[in-house]
């Protein structure tokens, strides 16, 4: 299963790369030139979901709840806008289908618990962040073992492992971390993101997993029509 990625900032998608947000720059989209006409045209080619990221809610600087509401309406989103307890999950469930708690924002593992009862593990992605080799994690006490420990012990149906630092370079590298989640946690389906090609998205279908989160190939209208 192909997600379409839009990134958000200001009220408009936005591309850049490595996750370096400060760059970010309007989004180039085959699919239109504002977030409810690419959410429309996204939906009638065919795409059953839309991650967003609310850059400005995750960095602290603002929000896009208004607008992503309104395209969570026209097709099922999965939102990442910076949850990092029971409090921002319900500001997060009232304009999304899915939410997203990410390790770059999760405050502890006892919020990332009660997170997971409250939205039901059908209905929450744990997203593994990467970034320069390294896991990206809020809170510094909190270590890959009690991520995968939670995933685990808490029975998460998906979990997405992005790598930021390959966002908008299409270059797909492997890290190690990738290799022990895919190793430690075999209940989980996964879903690659970060630089994927047309090409790496065949050798992850290769090696079983074919679920990916994909922006700059997608939006350029590069991605190869057998995937979508």
């Amino acid at each position: 299963m192909i997600i379409p990625v839009v990134d958000m900032k200001n009220g408009t998608c936005v591309s850049g790369k490595s996750g370096m947000r400060d760059t970010y720059q309007k989004l180039s989209s085959i699919y239109g030139d504002n977030p409810l006409m690419i959410a429309e045209n996204l939906k009638k080619r065919g795409f059953t979901y839309l991650y967003i990221a609310d850059l400005d809610k995750i960095e602290g600087v603002g929000e896009n709840s208004q607008i992503i509401s309104r395209i969570n309406g026209i097709i099922p989103v999965l939102l990442d806008d910076g949850i990092g307890n029971v409090e921002d999950l319900k500001e997060n469930m009232k304009i999304s289908s899915f939410s997203i708690l990410a390790t770059e924002t999760i405050e502890s593992i006892k919020e990332a618990e009660d997170i997971i009862k409250i939205r039901g593990k059908e209905n929450i992605i744990i997203s593994i962040d990467i970034k320069d080799n390294q896991l990206l994690i809020k809170n510094n006490d909190i270590y890959m073992d009690d991520i995968i420990s939670l995933i685990n012990r808490c029975q998460v149906k998906y979990v997405i492992i992005l790598n930021i630092s390959n966002v908008g370079t299409k270059n797909s590298q492997k890290t190690n971390i990738q290799d022990k989640v895919l190793e430690n946690t075999p209940d989980a389906n996964y879903i690659i993101a970060g630089g994927l090609t047309n090409h790496a998205i065949e050798d992850y279908i290769q090696a079983g997993i074919d679920n990916f989160l994909v922006g700059t190939i997608l939006h350029e209208g590069n991605m190869d029509e057998k995937y979508i």
